[in-house]
């Protein structure tokens, strides 16, 4: 007897699609240096090709006295550099805060709206570069202290900072009392997520030994973790969502006066860390060993005190290069998915004609591992849902699956995204 096969599995080999889902798309870092090479003002934002170990000229000077910071919201000039006033940041304990800047404690990049976000030395104030114009923005009420209910001090600034994929931006006290964020579209307010829990099997490396892990930098990865590296070398995972916190390693192979100010992620999936009193090299670190060399000192180095680009770990357990292709709708039609090829970072989804219910879209790599997924009530005949397609993905060919509240699979279909 014929049996009905509702399923057909393919296997292909699909080495250049392994190797395009896992790149990275930022051969680059922004960099936080002095003006010269000699120097220990941190106010110049340049750019780091990491490919060839070149910086680039000034891009912009942060403390330039030219240079007005407007209000994110009325876009009106609220401080001039040429007339520093003093700014209350918060109620309470807390003392007000000088206007000007003396140097940069943090940067981040956000890539989908290019912008450098970063908070000044000397306050811990929110506010980012635009870098089509090269103007700067603050969110005037938005005040790192203010929102964790702490007292600032002009000696402990915010001094790490990192946009993850989820489009937040986050940060974490020197104490590891509170882990801030904030959300990079619409209002960018600042909001407490709580003290970090420390994993049993930290013991005395817990994370709130605030000498040992002041300082340095954060980085991100693909599976809801955030990475501290802190001054002193020492690696810590943070889980957002339970705020649990695990003592990773110390970086070994580094000079004894290196201390690591900066942290980002280069195009192979190293980690790229800097130093604002090591100026030799930047050091570039195994992730699986945290074993650390120095870069190839082919162009003049400059000391950093912050690094940023969009690039995240990649630390979800990778498949052979063979792969289980999409299995064929029952009712083709079902399931629509436009524009394909994706150009803007996102895609339509139109359910037509499945029973109303909870569902779950998923994006997959080509090795059918899962990135991002949404979950969506269906209630209409036809109805059409949008995923946001992250932009640490690289350009290559996904998979979008949808699968109802039983986890089965209702179907499968292929998704190009293109990047410009």
């Amino acid at each position: 007897m014929r049996k009905n096969l509702s399923y057909r599995l393919v296997l292909i080999i699909l080495p250049f699609f392994l190797h395009t889902a896992q790149g990275q798309s930022d051969r680059f870092a922004y960099a936080v240096t002095a003006i010269n090479k000699a120097g220990s003002e941190w106010i110049a934002l340049r750019k780091l090709d990491t490919r060839t170990g070149e910086f680039s000229s000034i891009l912009l000077n942060m403390t330039d006295k030219r240079l007005p910071i407007y209000d994110l919201f009325t876009y009106k000039i609220v401080i001039d550099q040429m007339a520093p006033v003093l700014v209350n940041n918060a109620p309470g304990n807390n003392s007000p805060q000088p206007a000007i800047n003396s140097g940069v404690a943090a940067i981040a990049y956000d890539k989908k709206a290019n912008r450098i976000y970063y908070v000044p030395m000397n306050m811990d104030q929110l506010r980012y570069v635009d870098l089509v114009t090269m103007k700067a923005f603050s969110a005037t009420d938005q005040f790192f202290s203010k929102a964790g209910n702490y007292t600032f001090q002009t000696a402990s600034p915010i001094t790490r900072l990192v946009i993850a994929p989820d489009d937040y931006g986050y940060t974490i006290t020197n104490d590891g009392n509170h882990l801030i964020r904030f959300p990079t579209k619409g209002a960018p307010t600042l909001s407490d997520l709580g003290e970090l829990v420390d994993d049993p099997l930290n013991k005395e490396m817990t994370i709130h030994n605030t000498c040992a892990n002041a300082g340095g930098d954060l980085i991100a990865d693909d599976a809801g973790h955030l990475y501290l590296i802190s001054a002193s070398n020492r690696v810590f995972r943070l889980d957002i969502t339970t705020r649990v916190t695990s003592f990773l390693a110390t970086i070994t192979g580094l000079p004894q006066q290196f201390t690591t100010n900066g942290a980002a992620v280069d195009e192979n999936g190293k980690l790229l860390i800097s130093s604002s009193v090591y100026k030799d090299a930047y050091f570039i670190v195994d992730p699986k060993t945290w074993s650390a060399l120095p870069s190839p000192v082919i162009h003049p180095v400059f000391g950093s005190a912050d690094l940023a680009n969009s690039n995240v770990l990649l630390t979800k357990t990778t498949a052979p290069a063979v792969l289980l292709l999409s299995r064929s709708l029952d009712k083709p039609g079902m399931i629509r998915v436009f524009p394909n090829p994706v150009l803007f970072d996102e895609v339509n989804i139109q359910f037509n004609k499945l029973p109303p219910g909870n569902y779950t879209i998923q994006l997959a790599n080509a090795l059918g591992r899962t990135v991002v997924q949404q979950k969506v009530i269906i209630t209409r005949p036809t109805q059409t849902e949008i995923m946001h397609i992250p932009g640490f993905m690289a350009q290559g060919f996904y998979y979008i699956r949808v699968v109802n509240e039983k986890k089965i699979e209702i179907g499968t279909q292929k998704l190009a995204v293109e990047r410009w």
